[in-house]
């Protein structure tokens, strides 16, 4: 599934926060708890409160590196060998946990692509270890889709149930519910997967999910 069409670049904006708000805040309390040590008063508050500033500028510097090397990566994904490259640097100088999250999910997605899922569940692996929450959900979710792919029921249904377990209000849950129904489905598990069917079909009414189980149990056992 292109990343363009299920993770979305405003993450970038989850940066900003009030970071320097933040920076000067402990830089004033640092001056005030250290009077002794920062002759000057309010000319060592507005000394240190622009060092702040300029160290949070610096950060924020490097995370809109991080971020174009992204966009940049993404924009070059239907070829790998352009976009890998780009990827690698990202993850190599650093600059932002949220840029290497999605560098790190774009290099799975391109595994996955090639079939080369072991890589690919690797990559998702440390994406979801390094991720903030916002992204980490795509990681897990991406996990249940390639252990599918792999063939590895066993492991799909047991990530697919752990993350239906801890999300089960996530919007990427109608997904992951699906793949432990086929999952269960290839593990010859046919009551648990008509259950996991059923499920699906109540509670996402008038969703093409719920659709999709409904002429999924209205199909002959064969043809399922």
């Amino acid at each position: 599934m292109p990343l363009q069409d299920k993770k979305h670049w405003s993450a970038k904006s989850d940066l900003k926060h009030d970071e320097l708000k933040d920076a000067v805040e402990l830089a004033v309390d640092w001056v005030l708890a250290h009077k002794g040590q920062a002759a000057g008063g309010a000319a060592a508050i507005a000394v240190v409160a622009a060092l702040a500033a300029l160290a949070f500028y610096s950060r924020r510097a490097r995370a809109d590196a991080a971020w174009d090397g992204v966009i940049a990566a993404e924009s070059a994904a239907g070829h790998a060998a352009d976009a890998q490259p780009l990827i690698a640097r990202v993850l190599s100088e650093g600059g932002s946990a949220s840029a290497s999250a999605m560098a790190r999910l774009l290099d799975g997605d391109l595994r996955y692509a090639a079939g080369q899922y072991d890589q690919a569940l690797d990559a998702y692996a440390k994406a979801a270890a390094e991720a903030p929450e916002n992204l980490k959900d795509f990681a897990l979710a991406d996990t249940v889709q390639t252990l599918e792919a792999a063939g590895k029921s066993d492991q799909c249904v047991a990530a697919a149930q752990s993350f239906l377990d801890a999300h089960g209000e996530d919007l990427l849950a109608p997904q992951v519910h699906a793949g432990l129904a086929r999952c269960l489905q290839a593990q010859g598990q046919a009551d648990a997967a008509k259950a996991a069917l059923q499920k699906i079909a109540l509670q996402y009414p008038g969703t093409p999910w719920a659709d999709w189980a409904a002429a999924r149990l209205a199909a002959p056992a064969a043809a399922k």
